[in-house]
């Protein structure tokens, strides 16, 4: 979403349907398939920003780093990826989502750790992160024309 598109026709998009093609030999279309996605959660309590950041500062800053902005190899290559800033996910993501962050993040995070976050903890953190600043999403003006905007999107 804070790239270009690619050309149809060019050798880096036949790649990735190619690679999608062969993800989904085999598949039923229209069927639920096992480890697709992952379980909806709802906080106990309301999220609360000081308490994620506490936990952000404890779990996933050594990955992540103090600033958000993630950790990159000697050829820039990303090996965590960026939570917030220039280089993270825009607001239009569904990782800047409420909802599909903490969901993730029970799920996922702290990297081998998943499902060792509690859905309260899960729901803080990522309100912590979802909050900082990030890309804006030039085509947000499109979304929900119908006005069913859910009610943790972020604008």
């Amino acid at each position: 979403m804070n790239g270009k598109a690619l050309p149809h026709d060019s050798k880096e998009m036949l790649s990735m349907l190619a690679y999608m093609h062969w993800l989904s030999q085999d598949v039923p279309t229209g069927m639920e398939i096992a480890g697709r996605g992952f379980i909806r959660i709802t906080a106990p309590e309301p999220p609360n920003k000081e308490r994620g950041e506490k936990i952000y500062v404890e779990k996933c800053a050594l990955c992540h780093q103090p600033d958000g902005q993630g950790q990159h190899g000697p050829n820039g290559e990303t090996i965590f990826p960026a939570l917030w800033g220039d280089k993270s996910f825009n607001i239009g993501a569904s990782m800047a989502r409420l909802n599909t962050a903490a969901a993730f993040t029970k799920a996922n995070m702290p990297l081998g750790q998943g499902n060792t976050l509690t859905d309260q903890e899960a729901f803080d953190v990522a309100l912590y992160f979802t909050q900082q600043p990030r890309p804006d999403f030039a085509e947000k003006s499109s979304d929900w024309p119908d006005g069913d905007k859910p009610e943790d999107a972020r604008y």
